[in-house]
């Protein structure tokens, strides 16, 4: 007898520990299909925290770009027209509202050798002293053409450039040598919508620069 109960206690811990072991296949399901809601959503977070860095990172490529595109007009303007030997530099010529001529004398003298060093000598022909400056539309950027070469991007994201052109009384003129004073509107835009309001980051900068009488 005592042998019959010993069997039997055997067999029904055999039995509650083959019950316990393992998982069943309602429990492994239910286990894959929470990990899969946990992935998704961790992805999900992902992806809105990557979107929103690319943004942040074109809002500031436009602002740093607008700020430079300001800075390069306003510097090539106000030098337009430098001709201290009197060699009859016309400093402006005016092609449209989004691009125009410039020349300056400003280097040459340390010639030959270092033929864009130096004092000024005479003529426009050295580096930088004959360029053309316009905005192009398809590229969205703001090109320098030097005399005989070809263009240069010097700032992206420019989504607009208008030159308003005014003579010495302050008025508007057409005509590149009465030109003193060029106001810059310049527009800076991205191509990323906004993660939160799908909008475009946009901005418009405005200034002016003096030209050499």
């Amino acid at each position: 007898m005592s042998d019959l109960i010993a069997a039997t206690r055997k067999s029904d811990e055999t039995g509650r520990s083959c019950g316990q072991s393992g998982f069943t296949l309602v429990e492994l399901l239910v286990s894959t299909v929470i990990l899969l809601f946990v992935s998704a959503a961790v992805f999900s977070v992902s992806a809105e925290i990557q979107r929103a860095a690319s943004y942040q990172a074109e809002v500031q490529s436009v602002l740093n770009n607008t700020q430079i595109a300001m800075q390069i007009l306003q510097r090539y303007i106000r030098q337009a027209g430098n001709d201290p030997l009197g060699c009859g530099v016309t400093g402006i010529t005016i092609v449209s509202s989004a691009e125009m001529r410039l020349k300056s004398d400003l280097t040459g003298s340390a010639a030959p050798g270092n033929p864009d060093k130096g004092d000024p000598d005479g003529d426009t022909d050295d580096s930088s002293e004959s360029i053309t400056i316009r905005y192009n539309s398809k590229t969205q950027s703001l090109e320098i053409i030097p005399e005989g070469g070809s263009a240069q991007i010097v700032a992206s994201y420019i989504s607009g450039l208008t030159f308003r052109y005014y003579d010495a009384d302050g008025a508007t003129t057409a005509i590149g040598a009465k030109v003193r004073k060029v106001g810059i509107s310049i527009s800076g835009s991205g191509s990323m919508p906004d993660p939160r309001t799908h909008r475009i980051f946009g901005m418009q900068l405005n200034g002016e620069a003096q030209v050499l009488s």
